[in-house]
């Protein structure tokens, strides 16, 4: 049952983090077309954050924790390793940030339009997303290497 586990653990997190790259891809990438075109950008971002980002973040903390209790058979275990904990710590608080601020802001940023009286406040929405983005997918990043680092037993 483990290996089930840590199959949806990876997969939840591939589609965090890839997405997010992807995401990151195409906000670079909108910098150097029309901004007439714009609207339709954030709109692909905000489906890959609706199915891919947002799922995957959810899956990967709450498979996180069933693994986790399963090694320390329910709430009564020991202490986590320091990689072990750094991977929960990062993961979870990288997961919130994700879902309640890159989430959000991916979500009105597509309600927008990037011309016009609305110009301002895309731009503002926009650069909180690419700061929420960073914070969460940086968190996401250390969470994996403490993972890779973490000695299963």
């Amino acid at each position: 049952m483990n290996g089930v586990w840590h199959f949806v653990h990876s997969l939840a997190f591939t589609a965090w983090l890839g997405g997010a790259l992807s995401a990151m891809a195409v906000g670079l990438t909108m910098k150097q077309i029309d901004r007439s075109l714009w609207g339709a950008v954030v709109d692909a971002q905000a489906a890959i954050y609706r199915v891919l980002i947002g799922p995957g973040a959810i899956v990967v903390v709450l498979s996180g924790i069933v693994m986790t209790m399963r090694i320390y058979g329910g709430m009564s275990g020991g202490p986590a390793g320091s990689w072990l904990g750094t991977m929960q710590g990062a993961g979870i608080v990288g997961a919130l940030v994700t879902l309640l601020g890159a989430m959000p802001a991916a979500t009105k940023l597509s309600r927008l339009e990037p011309l016009g009286p609305q110009a301002a406040a895309f731009d503002a929405l926009r650069k909180r997303l690419a700061i929420t983005a960073s914070i969460g997918g940086t968190l996401g990043l250390i969470a994996l290497l403490a993972g890779s680092f973490y000695q299963r037993v």
